[in-house]
């Protein structure tokens, strides 16, 4: 049977493939009617359920017990929980403003050198340049105000010199006029004295370079003659015809145009054997 069962299908697939079909529908229609169905039926086939539990299920939902209403249960206060902060990082500390540089020992000396000369000067015993320069003029007034003033007679400035000059005189002390007349045109002669001896100290200096330079003139002027650059007159005199030579030569030697006896040109002659050295 089962045979002719398998050969009918295959003659037929069709149809078979069909009539197979039609059973599992209606095979799901009645399994899902009779046993997939929560709720009852109001007209079923079969009564597979008590009526009891049937009519309880089926009650309305309108006769259920509200649901009851659920409050929020009183919370216990919570104790505060305190957090420590981060400790804040130290705060750079700024930097020191620039002190100007402390004056040097010179410079406070005349500093107080100019104090000084201008508290002489308000008590008539100075007149010269209030500069802090000590000099014979300063040096006299010193002197002065110190015997004036019963002081230890150094004719220096200093600190405490200029401290006892702020502090009025005794009465007793008295300044001379006459002591202060002589130291003042003894530092008049001084001061003279000292110009006169710059001035021959100049005069000297000048009359050296003068010389100096006559000399090299006249060596120039000699080796330009042995090599050709003449005929010079050896005379030392920075002539005309000589700065002329002295051109010629140094465009010659690659030199620096200048037309003077200096002492390179004399060295750069020396070097190449125009000069005996000496």
């Amino acid at each position: 049977m089962v045979a002719e069962l398998i050969d009918r299908v295959f003659e037929n697939p069709a149809s078979s493939g069909g009539l197979m079909v039609v059973a599992l529908t209606a095979t799901a229609i009645v399994s899902n009617a009779m046993f997939l169905q929560n709720g009852h039926h109001p007209d079923p086939l079969f009564s597979t359920r008590p009526a009891a539990a049937s009519r309880q299920v089926a009650k309305p939902l309108a006769t259920l017990p509200p649901a009851p209403v659920l409050r929020p249960a009183a919370v216990a206060p919570q104790p505060l929980v305190m957090v420590p902060l981060p400790n804040p990082s130290p705060r750079r500390a700024l930097p020191a403003p620039a002190q100007p540089p402390a004056p040097s020992a010179a410079e406070i000396a005349t500093q107080i050198t100019a104090a000084v000369q201008r508290e002489l000067a308000r008590l008539g015993l100075y007149s010269g340049a209030i500069d802090g320069t000590s000099g014979p003029r300063t040096f006299a007034a010193i002197v002065a105000y110190e015997r004036a003033a019963g002081l230890p007679v150094t004719g220096k400035a200093s600190q405490m010199l200029l401290d006892a000059m702020k502090q009025p005189l005794k009465p007793q002390a008295a300044i001379d006029t006459t002591t202060t007349t002589d130291s003042i045109a003894q530092a008049a002669a001084l001061d003279q004295r000292e110009r006169d001896r710059a001035a021959s100290i100049a005069a000297q200096q000048q009359t050296q370079a003068e010389t100096q330079m006559h000399q090299n003139y006249r060596i120039v002027q000699a080796a330009l003659n042995r090599i050709g650059y003449g005929p010079l007159t050896v005379d030392g005199q920075p002539s005309g015809e000589t700065a002329d030579a002295i051109r010629r030569f140094e465009l010659d030697n690659g030199l620096p145009i200048g037309g003077e006896a200096t002492d390179d040109l004399i060295a750069h002659m020396i070097a190449i054997g125009a000069i005996k050295p000496t």
